[in-house]
C-alpha cells in the first residue's frame, strides 16, 4: 500500500507539471505562426497523452480504475513518445533551416502577409529590414501590434517617402541604390537578418528581372555572412517568376509555393 501510495504521489506531481506545460504551450501555440506552430501542437499533443497516462496510472494507484489501467497506460505513454519525438523532429528541422546563412524566398498571400512578415523577425536579433512599399512609420506600426520591438532593426526606406528616425535611411526604389544602401549598412551595423519586403514592388524593372536583383542581392548579403529573407506576395508575382527565384535561393517557403 506504501508503494502505491508513493507512486500516486509522483503521478500526482507528474500530472501538476503536464497540466502547468499544456497551459503553457497553448498560450504558445496562440501567439505563434505558420510551420513552427505544427511543432508546438505536436508538442501539445505529446504533453496532453503524458498528462492522460498520469490521469490512468494515480487512478490504479488507489484502485478507483475497473479496467486494465496497465495497458491503456501504457498506449498513452508510446502516444506521448511518437508525438514528443515527432514534435522535436519537426522543430530541430525549422530551427536548422533557419541557422545558416541561406538564403529564403517567402511566398504569402496578401491575407497572411502581415502574419509571416512578424515570425521572420520576431525574436531575431541584428534584422536590417529593406521595405520597398509601406513606409518606415507604418511598417512600424504594424510591426508592433505582433508585440515585436524595432527600436534595435535598421531600417532602408525605399518607400519615396522620407524619415528622420534615427535607425532608418531614405532611399531611392531601384536595385542599384538598394543594393549599394544594403551592402553599406550590412559592413557599418553588422546585422545578420536581412527582410526585404515585398519584391513584386521593386521599380523600374520587368518581371523576369526581380530573380536577377534577388540573385545580386542574396549574394551580397551571403558575403556579409547574413541571412537573407526575401518576402513576395502571390497575387503580384507570376508563377514563371516564383519559379525562376526559387531556382536561386536555397529554399522557398510558403503554403502557395
Amino acid at each position: 500500500m506504501a508503494s502505491a501510495d508513493i507512486n500516486g504521489l509522483f503521478s500526482l506531481f507528474g500530472f501538476i507539471f503536464g497540466l502547468i506545460s499544456i497551459i503553457f504551450l497553448f498560450g504558445i501555440i496562440k501567439r505563434t505562426k505558420d510551420d513552427i506552430r505544427q511543432g508546438f501542437i505536436l508538442l501539445f499533443a505529446g504533453i496532453t497523452s503524458f498528462v492522460v497516462f498520469e490521469i490512468i496510472t494515480i487512478l490504479s494507484s488507489y484502485q478507483m480504475l475497473v479496467l486494465d489501467a496497465e495497458i491503456v497506460a501504457n498506449v498513452f505513454m508510446l502516444v506521448f513518445i511518437f508525438f514528443i519525438m515527432a514534435s522535436m523532429f519537426k522543430l530541430k528541422t525549422l530551427i536548422r533551416g533557419l541557422s545558416d546563412f541561406g538564403q529564403a524566398f517567402i511566398v504569402t498571400s496578401e491575407k497572411s502577409h502581415e502574419d509571416k512578415l512578424a515570425s521572420i523577425v520576431k525574436d531575431v536579433k541584428d534584422v536590417c529590414y529593406v521595405t520597398l512599399k509601406n513606409p518606415y512609420k507604418e511598417v512600424v506600426k504594424t510591426l508592433a501590434f505582433h508585440n515585436i520591438d524595432t527600436s534595435s532593426m535598421q531600417f532602408i526606406d525605399a518607400s519615396g517617402k522620407k524619415s528622420s528616425a534615427e535607425n532608418c535611411i531614405s532611399i531611392k526604389n531601384n536595385p542599384e541604390d538598394i543594393k549599394k544602401a544594403l551592402d553599406r549598412i550590412l559592413k557599418e551595423k553588422g546585422s545578420r537578418c536581412v527582410v526585404v519586403d515585398d519584391i513584386s514592388e521593386l521599380k523600374g524593372v520587368k518581371d523576369f528581372e526581380i530573380p536577377l536583383f534577388i540573385q545580386d542581392a542574396s549574394s551580397l548579403i551571403k558575403t556579409n555572412e547574413s541571412q537573407g529573407f526575401f518576402v513576395g506576395k502571390i497575387e503580384k508575382l507570376g508563377k514563371s517568376t516564383i519559379n525562376d527565384i526559387s531556382l536561386i535561393v536555397d529554399k522557398t517557403v510558403g503554403d502557395e509555393k
